[in-house]
């Protein structure tokens, strides 16, 4: 029997990442053709790193050069700007040129050109110096100055909600648009999954980025697309699951690609250790009740960081989407005036608990939902 043929915790590629046909090409010919930069966001988990990831390695392919720069791994302007320069700078692969071009945009941060850890060229920045709103354009205008008509750059931006928290005096949004908008050979794509803020800075109007870009919501992936992926890559193990535990994991997983992926791996293992070769839908639910007892820490700690009034919402929640919060369902739930809940789902939805959907206000994390939902939760543990 082959290996786990299931991946989670990390971004998947190759024949873990499946299709999203629709999506990717979409996604590819719009930054290939240039009309347009692009907004993709989702909640996490939903598989947005690894689509785009895959995206870019199709235009690395067609010719374009490709960076893509994680803003959560930056806490700090002074991080950003090194950071971004660097990841430029890596782009040359140490021409001359390059060097000679960055350091004179960038010569206010003393730019010191050296070779990383893992042998490729890195960029170092005086960070004792706090950039300025003219700094930043700089390091913004990189790709830009080195960038040319026949190989034309494309910059992800994964996270770019962040942004306002590298700075708490510059407009960063404002400054970020005023450079990309002038930018002709390099094309962005803005990754985000605090949707609600990604809503908000590209459809805004008062705000820097409306109207921008073209917008790409990412949904889950289309239910037989999914079941379709789970079933053969048990068979490609080994090991059969049939329609009913196929459906469970769905079920369970919310659609989710990484639910999908970790209860999958989770029964697999389970199955594998017994020698089985055959799925069932109690291995599914015992894979469930693995994955939340190995998140059962975090769900706590989460929940202490909210109030009562979150707390009881989330609780409310947990039996799927709402619609309204009428006087019937806030009363069934010992919720208070609507003006409260609806000031507790703003808190939810920023926080990263609850999305705002079609099918209405629900709990982003399907395993989440189901600890807050089991008779044995305790709202409010003594």
């Amino acid at each position: 029997m082959r290996a786990n043929p299931f991946v989670y915790g990390k971004e998947v590629s190759g024949e873990n990442f499946y299709d999203r046909k629709e999506d990717f090409g979409m996604l590819v010919s719009t930054l290939a053709g240039g009309s347009a930069n692009v907004v993709l966001y989702a909640p996490r988990r939903y598989g947005k790193t690894s689509l785009a990831k895959k995206a870019l390695e199709e235009l690395s392919r067609r010719g374009f050069r490709c960076i893509h720069f994680d803003l959560m791994r930056v806490e700090s302007l002074p991080k950003f700007c090194e950071a971004y320069a660097s990841s430029v700078y890596a782009l040359e692969g140490g021409a001359a040129r390059a060097m000679r071009r960055i350091g004179a945009a960038l010569s206010s941060l003393r730019p010191k050109f050296t070779l990383g850890n893992d042998g490729k060229p890195a960029l170092e920045l005086d960070l004792a110096v706090q950039p300025s709103a003219g700094t930043v354009e700089e390091a913004l205008d990189l790709p830009e100055r080195l960038a040319h008509a026949r190989h034309p750059v494309v910059v992800a931006f994964d996270e770019f909600q962040e942004i306002a928290s590298l700075s708490p005096t510059l407009p960063l949004e404002g400054v970020f648009r005023s450079c990309i908008q002038r930018h002709k050979h390099v094309r962005y794509l803005f990754l985000g999954s605090k949707t609600h803020m990604m809503e908000r800075m590209f459809a805004d109007r008062s705000r820097p980025f409306y109207n921008s870009a073209a917008i790409q919501r990412l949904g889950l992936p289309p239910a037989g697309e999914s079941a379709a992926f789970v079933a053969s890559r048990f068979a490609s193990a080994g090991m059969r699951a049939g329609d009913d535990a196929v459906q469970r994991i769905l079920a369970l997983s919310g659609g989710i690609p990484y639910y999908i992926q970790a209860l999958s791996a989770l029964a697999f293992d389970a199955a594998a250790a017994r020698g089985r070769a055959d799925i069932s839908v109690s291995d599914i639910d015992a894979a469930a009740e693995r994955l939340i007892q190995s998140k059962s820490d975090f769900y706590e700690t989460a929940l202490q960081s909210l109030s009562t009034a979150q707390r009881t919402l989330l609780a409310a929640l947990s039996g799927g989407p709402v619609h309204r919060f009428d006087t019937k369902f806030r009363t069934a739930h010992g919720l208070g005036p609507s003006s409260a809940v609806h000031s507790a789902l703003a808190v939810l939805r920023e926080k990263g608990f609850v999305e705002s959907t079609s099918r209405g206000h629900e709990i982003g994390d399907p395993l989440f939902a189901r600890y807050l939902a089991a008779p044995t939760f305790q709202l409010f543990p003594e």
